[in-house]
Formats: C-alpha cells, structure tokens, sequence
C-alpha cells in the first residue's frame, strides 16, 4: 500500500516539482539577483505568517480526518476557523502599515504579503484535505494545475514590466482560478455558524498548537537566513542565496516530502485500526524508503551540481550556488529525516508540545550563527549555519522521543545498505561531474539510476533483489 500511494504521490507531487524547477530556470533569467531576492523576501515573511496562523489548522485536518470525516461540522469547523484569521491577520495588516516604512514594507508588498499567505494556506488545507481522502489523483491535478498556471502568469506579468511584483502577482492569480473548483466542491461558499463546533476547535487547539510553536522555530531555520542575510549584506545576495536554497531543497526535500504524504496517513491508520507496535514498525517501512530514495538523490545532486546550476540557473547565480549547494543539500536531508521520521513518533502519540524545545533551540543555534558567520564567511556562512542548526535539531528530537515514546525504530540495515549502493552510484558519477548540458544531464541520470538500481538489487535493499526474483518466476 505504501509504495503504491507513494508512486501515486510521485506522479502527482513529482511533476509539479519539474514544472517548478521550470521557473526557477524562466525567472532567474528574466529577474536580476536583487528583483529575485524581494520576491524571496514576501516568501519568507508569508511562510512565517503561514507557519504562526495557519498551519496548526491543516496538520489538525490531517490527524482527525480519519476520526471526524462522517461529522458535517468538523470541515464547517475548519473554514470558520481560516475565515476568522484571515481577518485577524487584514487588521494587523492595516496597522503594521502605519509602521513600516521603506520599499521592503511598503503597503503594496505588505498587502501582497497578506494574499499571498492567504491563497498559499488555503491551497494547503485543499491538498491536506486530498491527502487526508488518500486521493493522490485529486491532489496531483490540483498542484500541477496551480504550479503550471503560476509559471504562466508569473512569466507574462514580468514581461509585461512588472518585474518582482508582477511574479507574485501572477503567482496569487494562479492560486485564486485553481482554488475555485475544490473549494465549492468540498467547502462551498456560504457559512454555517451554527456548525462550528468548539469542542473541535479546542481539541484542534491543543493538538495543533505546540506544531505552532515547532513549525515557527523550522520556518525560522529555513527563512531568517534571508532576512539577515538582506540585513548584512543585500538583496542581491538574498536573491542568490534563495534561489539556490530553492532549488537544492526542492530536489531532496520534495523527494521526501512525497514519501510522507502517501506514508504518515497511512502510519496513522495503522495506529488508530492496530495499536503502537504496528505503527513503529510502519514508521521503520516508511524511514527506510525515505532513505532509498533521498540519500542517492543528495549524493547525486552533489556531484553533478556544476550542471545544474548551468542548466536551471540565470548566468549571474551560478558561481555562488556551486558553493551552496552541497551544504543545502545535506541540510534538506536533515530536514526531512526530523520531520518524516524522527517527528512522526510526536504526531502518532499526540505528544507534539515535546517537538518545542529542540528546534527552538535550534532555531536559535541558526539565528546566533548566522549573525556570526555571514560576516566573515558571506552566504556560506548562512549554509553552514542551516546544516548545523537541523543537526542539532535531529540529535535533540532523536534523544527525545527515545526517553519519552519509543526507541526509534531506526532501519540501520537499510540504512547502511543505501549509503553502500549511493556511494558506488558516485564512482559511477564521478568521471561526468563536471559535463554540461542537457544530453549530459540525461547520461548523469541514466549512469547514476542504472548503477544505484544494481547495486539495490545486489544488496537486496528493502527486498529489491527478492521481489523481483518472484516477479521474474511469475513472468517465466
């Protein structure tokens, strides 16, 4: 079941993930370094809004779909819920307004900041809600549509001159005309106050709320960078360090990101229909195809950086991304292996307010840092910073959850068994790291691929070399 509905993620995840390396590839040339490192900058800001308001609302939706799904007023619930901190968040809007001054915080980026939240949470909570259904169809058409019609409209407006204000324009224009169909097919445009449940919203409350804190500490790791880095250096260099974190994260964290959205429902059936041992042997499953899959793609993404960065980077990127990339790299399979497999023992157990304390102090760590490191070694620096802070995140959550849940059912096997096969795959990747263009990109994946799936099969990783062993006798 769960490599089935991860290939079905894979499909319907993987494909706006290319459209959106697409982007990245279309915008970096159309934007300079500083037009980019605004639009990074609203990024950021919304994701800290998105991350403080919102967030709590969809990880809920996750978690009780599978409890509350008969009960018309859990989804009523839900959209009373949005509506009201959408107007909470317009009145501190209009008052940070009368405040800020200067082109960062102008009211024309306050406000596209504000839409921007907006739409980019909604659109969570409609793909929280697919992914709840265990709908990966419904969830895929929604994330191509609504990263292809981004691309579209963002690349029109700036065309059009509006340069960084135009690709978020365009960007929110695409959420509102893709948002519409789920949105009166599963939430319909009325309100029933009558439906709200408070019981609901409390039990949300208490679930949802430590995630609050935990998510602003990880959307502080991942976006205060930026900040700091506009702040002690400029725009331009934000410009080029997002782009680059874009772009390296994208590829490892969405790989992984695909594997937990088809895997942590299901853990959470598990837990609900079969009791915690089932669960934890799950997480093992889920955890060792995580591995199979990110650890041969950062080794990968190393090592053919230099094409790339040639392939998907404006000209005036590339030499500082070849510098970052491997720390972003391995930074987003830190990343990744905390939230989808260390985390995941949190959530099950419904102990989230233990999540607080590692990634505040690691939120922390990253903050101090990067106000240590930019200086002297500039937006390396603020890689270095972000690699050691998700360490330290990982090691504390780890420690954690062994003392108050569960030793984590950590598949050290596989484990050593992927890194053996990744680190024959680099051999085999190491005479072409240096190669560029498109055909070469295709051989660097094809050489990688073919040595990484032989070894797999050799090594047996995850039954490989067994099940298709049976599949051959079959087929004869």
């Amino acid at each position: 079941m769960l490599s089935k509905h991860a290939f079905a993620y894979f499909l319907s995840h993987g494909v706006p993930a290319l459209v959106s390396f697409a982007s990245i590839a279309i915008f970096t040339r159309l934007l300079s370094p500083e037009e980019y490192g605004m639009y990074a900058l609203v990024f950021a800001v919304a994701g800290m809004v998105n991350a403080v308001l919102f967030e709590w609302l969809k990880l809920s939706l996750l978690r009780y779909y599978p409890k509350f799904k008969e009960d018309n007023r859990f989804l009523e619930t839900i959209k009373l819920s949005f509506l009201a901190l959408i107007v909470a968040t317009f009145v501190v809007g209009l008052i940070t307004m009368f405040f800020f001054q200067g082109k960062e915080f102008s009211p024309i980026f306050i406000f596209l900041t504000l839409l921007f939240s907006w739409t980019q949470s909604w659109n969570s909570i409609n793909l929280t809600l697919m992914r709840a259904k265990l709908s990966p169809k419904s969830y895929g058409m929604l994330a191509f549509s609504r990263t292809t019609l981004g691309l579209v409209l963002g690349t029109a407006f700036i065309y059009a001159g509006f340069a960084e204000i135009g690709l978020l324009s365009g960007l929110i224009l695409a959420f509102w005309i893709t948002l519409l169909m789920p949105t009166l097919k599963y939430w319909k445009l009325g309100v029933n106050l009558k439906a709200f449940h408070s019981d609901y919203l409390k039990q949300f409350l208490k679930y949802g709320m430590p995630l609050t804190i935990t998510l602003l500490m990880g959307v502080i790791i991942h976006n205060s960078d930026r900040l700091i880095i506009n702040y002690l250096l400029d725009t331009s260099a934000t410009g080029i360090y997002a782009v680059t974190y874009d772009l390296s994260e994208q590829t490892i964290f969405t790989l992984m990101m695909i594997i937990n959205l088809a895997a942590f429902p299901i853990a959470v059936k598990v837990m609900e229909e079969k009791g915690e041992i089932a669960a934890y042997e799950q997480v093992r499953k889920n955890t060792s195809l995580i591995f199979l899959i990110a650890l041969p793609a950062v080794a990968g993404f190393v090592l053919i950086a230099t094409n790339i960065s040639h392939l998907f980077l404006g000209e005036s990127f590339r030499e500082d991304a070849l510098v970052l990339m491997p720390y972003i790299a391995i930074g987003a399979l830190l990343k990744g292996f905390k939230l989808y497999s260390v985390d995941i023992m949190f959530h099950l157990k419904q102990k989230t307010a233990l999540q607080i304390f590692p990634v505040i102090v690691a939120a922390v760590l990253n903050v101090a840092l990067n106000f240590l490191l930019i200086p002297k070694c500039g937006i390396e620096g603020a890689a270095i910073a972000t690699v050691v802070a998700y360490a330290a995140a990982v090691v504390m959550s780890w420690i954690i959850v062994h003392i108050q849940i569960h030793p984590l059912p950590f598949p050290a096997k596989d484990f050593i068994k992927v890194v053996t096969a990744s680190t024959a795959m680099g051999l085999a990747l190491w005479p072409l790291q240096d190669k560029t263009g498109v055909l070469f990109l295709i051989g660097q994946l094809v050489v990688g691929g073919i040595t990484f799936l032989l070894a797999a099969i050799v090594l047996n990783i995850m039954n490989a070399r067994t099940i298709l062993m049976k599949r051959l006798k079959k087929t004869l």
